[in-house]
């Protein structure tokens, strides 16, 4: 059996100023580190094969936290989606400048680009194309990765066979678990899904 869990990182002071992050590459604050301490516990006993994030800082950071004695294996495919415009916008300021580009890309993500901006169907194969890697590289192994909510929310539509147009329905909260179990001859099954209980 694969097993695979998927952590979000830990909150950043854009995430609680409700800002657009995406491609920017910034770290965690006090809190995000300690969301990503009280982790550690939820993994003590796991036996894990290999700890996969994305190479931006929060994430790299959140990995370094939970896994400390782990060698994290960085790759870009994981990064966040790059939101052009709306990077280091607040949702409202996004709302209000960019009207109906912005209504369009919740509504229906796979068929708008934000300006300057990844292309959402663009987006969601380099994170697909990257998830399907780790899976055939690490099968009959328990992987770790830690990423970001969209590359999260890309995976989870995949397995749970929704389409991407549901991308915005799936939540995931700083420093949430996901646990995907792969048995052979099955679907994949969602056995624990933006699990913050270890936040108390």
């Amino acid at each position: 059996m694969t097993k695979l869990y998927l952590i979000r990182h830990g909150q950043t002071d854009q995430g609680l100023n409700r800002k657009y992050c995406g491609a920017r590459d910034v770290p965690l604050n006090e809190t995000g580190c300690r969301q990503a301490a009280m982790l550690v516990e939820r993994f003590k006993g796991c036996a894990i094969d290999a700890v996969v994030s994305s190479d931006l800082k929060r994430a790299v950071q959140t990995a370094q936290i939970v896994f400390k004695d782990a060698a994290i294996i960085k790759r870009s495919r994981f990064r966040e989606m790059d939101f052009g415009v709306i990077e280091g916008l607040g949702y409202d300021e996004a709302r209000q400048e960019y009207a109906d580009i912005y209504e369009a890309w919740i509504h229906s993500p796979m068929t708008v680009t934000l300006p300057g901006g990844e292309a959402f169907v663009n987006f969601c194969a380099r994170v697909l194309k990257g998830y399907h890697e780790l899976l055939a590289e690490y099968e009959n192994k328990h992987i770790v990765l830690v990423a970001h909510g969209g590359p999260i929310r890309a995976i989870l539509c995949d397995v749970l066979k929704r389409g991407m147009n549901d991308f915005w329905s799936i939540s995931q909260d700083n420093a949430a678990l996901n646990v995907i179990e792969y048995h052979s001859g099955e679907d994949p099954k969602v056995v624990v899904m933006n699990d913050t209980g270890h936040l108390g």
